[in-house]
């Protein structure tokens, strides 16, 4: 199995399997994290009214979600300030890798001119095929991976996001290479997917969206 690189959030290290918690730093940042401000994103949600978005964590409850997640800190690893920028990381990410969907689900735009986002899944412990194919030729494994299910006007489309380091953190808070296609679980699917990989041969430009 290889090796899991590790996520670039600022001040922030991995410990898996999980160990003891450090329970000082923890005491210090429930101080400040008892608020639940939450942000109102730019991805459609299904099943909601019909102008409803889905709506990002608060600073706690992704905090509470990266614990469980097997995340642990240093003694005065985090400030009250680090939490604020990993939470914009977090929603400018999601906002990006809605826009790269949006270039797949361009392709049917007559079959359904408004698809929604149905529910969504993190994979971080299981590779994708073809992140794995990369890993064989020599490149980065993702650090992280996403299933995203969108309703494409009543048909859920399963689409694949890893996430790659792409380097510093811009300023619009986006730091990773996106690379997402629809699973290959539908004829559809392996359609849409020959069609793209057609033009990024043949018009040389990415298709229009990132390449990996």
């Amino acid at each position: 199995m290889p090796s899991r690189p590790a996520p670039r959030w600022p001040h922030i290290r991995r410990r898996m399997p999980c160990g003891s918690f450090y329970l000082d730093g923890r005491e210090r940042l429930s101080e400040w994290m008892s608020h639940a401000q939450r942000q109102v994103s730019g991805i459609p949600k299904a099943g909601g009214t019909d102008n409803e978005n889905w709506v990002y964590p608060s600073q706690q409850m992704f905090w509470n979600a990266m614990l469980r997640k097997g995340w642990r800190w240093q003694e005065d690893a985090v400030k009250k300030e680090d939490m604020g920028h990993i939470i914009r990381i977090h929603n400018a990410n999601n906002e990006k890798a809605w826009r790269e969907v949006l270039k797949w689900e361009a392709l049917h735009a007559k079959e359904c001119e408004n698809p929604k986002l149905l529910r969504f899944g993190g994979k971080a412990q299981d590779f994708s095929p073809r992140a794995r194919m990369r890993s064989w030729l020599g490149y980065e494994l993702p650090f992280d991976r996403h299933d995203w299910i969108v309703d494409r006007c009543g048909k859920p489309v399963r689409y694949v996001i890893d996430y790659y380091d792409g380097g510093q953190v811009d300023k619009r808070g986006e730091f990773t290479l996106l690379d997402v296609r629809p699973a290959l679980d539908s004829w559809d699917a392996i359609w849409d997917r020959m069609r793209v990989a057609w033009w990024r041969w043949t018009r040389g430009d990415g298709g229009g969206g990132e390449s990996l």
